[in-house]
């Protein structure tokens, strides 16, 4: 699975952002992977387009939009832009606006969409403080790569599953336990051993 900091373009970071509204914050995000060549500007559009059409669904944590479009032929690689705005610029969300953290984000399918929405998610609910503090693009991928790195330790570290036992085919134990069981029940406990009945030696047959 690609990480974070593999889809984030190189120069495709702006920590010092600057735009009057939500469409040109997602303007200059947009341009970033356009500049790069991993998207046309048709993409771009459709990001914009897809908020005007079912709101700021795109603010999916407080002053963090994940802007995005669906897969199209206008995205020419999986790639990611990230803009830190100086100045937050409000995108109309009830409880998660102003925003000042956009990321852009360009998938060929919907699988690595979801690949990176959840990588983003765990990194804002993480390292959100973090990020609120970098100044260049050096030290954003130091703390994307610890996050990478932090979750492969917690996946190493966690439990392997108990082996499941696999049952015996039928009749199988029953057959091996049935003599001893026979043998404790009618007294015989090896030679020499004397049964219920006062035979020595000699167990009673079922």
């Amino acid at each position: 699975m690609a990480t974070l900091d593999s889809l984030l373009v190189p120069g495709a970071v702006d920590l010092h952002g600057t735009a009057k509204d939500w469409r040109a914050a997602i303007h200059l995000a947009g341009s970033l992977l356009e500049e790069a060549g991993t998207i046309t500007a048709d993409y771009t559009e459709a990001m914009v387009h897809s908020v005007e059409e079912t709101g700021p669904y795109i603010v999916v944590a407080p002053g963090f939009a994940f802007a995005h479009a669906r897969p199209s032929e206008a995205v020419k690689e999986t790639s990611l832009s990230w803009v830190r705005l100086d100045k937050p610029v409000e995108f109309g969300h009830d409880s998660n606006d102003p925003v000042d953290l956009v990321v852009a984000f360009a998938a060929r399918n919907d699988s690595e969409h979801l690949q990176a929405m959840k990588q983003l998610a765990k990194l804002l609910a993480t390292k959100r403080d973090e990020l609120n503090r970098v100044d260049s693009e050096e030290e954003l991928r130091a703390v994307l790569k610890a996050a990478a790195s932090s979750k492969k330790r917690a996946s190493s570290a966690a439990p392997a599953p108990p082996a499941r036992r696999r049952n015996p085919p039928p009749g199988h134990s029953q057959a091996r336990r049935a003599p001893c069981v026979r043998r404790w029940h009618s007294g015989g406990h090896g030679r020499g051993g004397r049964s219920r009945s006062g035979s020595a030696g000699r167990a009673v047959r079922p």
